[in-house]
């Protein structure tokens, strides 16, 4: 094991990390900033692994994100996200493997345009089709940070809420 192998998966360590402390902030600001820290890291973890595809994602979830927080045109924006990265596939294509996270972020962009359900069943597909890039890619990090947010989300599903009812048994989800 060479020090720019520890030093490519540190990376993404570290931006799992912040994405962690950004969910303990108290303002949407800090959080905000604590989020774009750790797509900062993200993507140098995927450019140092040569993982184009990754990195174009991350890039553009960054903006996507924001338009979603900032409007409430849902629907456009999902559409202007599936034309995008129809476009980074396009021009990241080398392997089969570089259409997982394109249809990753096509699944986590329509998932948040629905009930928080959906959003965290969206999450758990989603971070399952990373994981398999991850370990295509070289990112072992990258697979065991997006394994646990797997399993924190299904255990959200499993044991916090019933999915089939709609209904939320432990006060994870907020009431509208």
């Amino acid at each position: 094991m060479n020090w720019y192998f520890i030093f490519v998966q540190a990376l993404d360590l570290i931006a799992w990390g912040l994405l962690v402390l950004s969910y303990y902030r108290k303002d949407t600001n800090r959080i905000l900033t604590f989020q774009l820290l750790a797509t900062f890291f993200y993507c140098l973890h995927y450019y140092f692994l040569g993982a184009m595809t990754g990195l174009a994602i991350c890039v553009f979830e960054i903006i996507r994100d924001y338009l979603y927080y900032k409007t409430d045109k849902d629907d456009y924006i999902f559409l202007f996200s599936a034309i995008v990265f129809i476009i980074i596939s396009f021009f990241t294509f080398e392997t089969y493997a570089n259409l997982l996270p394109i249809i990753a972020g096509l699944i986590d962009g329509y998932t948040l345009t629905k009930k928080k359900n959906v959003v965290v069943l969206g999450a758990v597909i989603s971070y399952s089709i990373w994981v398999i890039y991850c370990f295509c890619i070289g990112s072992y990090a990258g697979a065991l940070t997006d394994g646990i947010l797997v399993v924190s989300n299904l255990s959200i599903l499993l044991f916090h809420y019933d999915l089939f009812k709609g209904k939320d048994t432990s006060g994870v989800f907020p009431k509208k």
